[in-house]
């Protein structure tokens, strides 16, 4: 792991001093239409955002080129 300079210090505690909080969702984000379409809508969505957990992965140091 590399080792942060002091400006790149500051910008983390300054984002971390801010409060984040989502936008209210729009009425049309918050139900699936219960039609068809607005099914298959959801379904792609799921979909889609379902390929960004690539879930726990165990580390194993076994083999000849495990350093890091």
């Amino acid at each position: 792991m590399t080792r942060l300079t002091e400006a790149e210090r500051t910008a983390w505690r300054a984002l971390s001093d801010e409060c984040l909080t989502q936008p209210a969702l729009r009425h049309d984000e918050r139900f699936v239409e219960q039609t068809p379409a607005g099914r298959q809508r959801y379904i792609e969505f799921a979909t889609e955002a379902a390929c960004f957990f690539k879930g726990e992965k165990p580390v194993r140091f076994v083999g000849e080129h495990w350093r890091l």
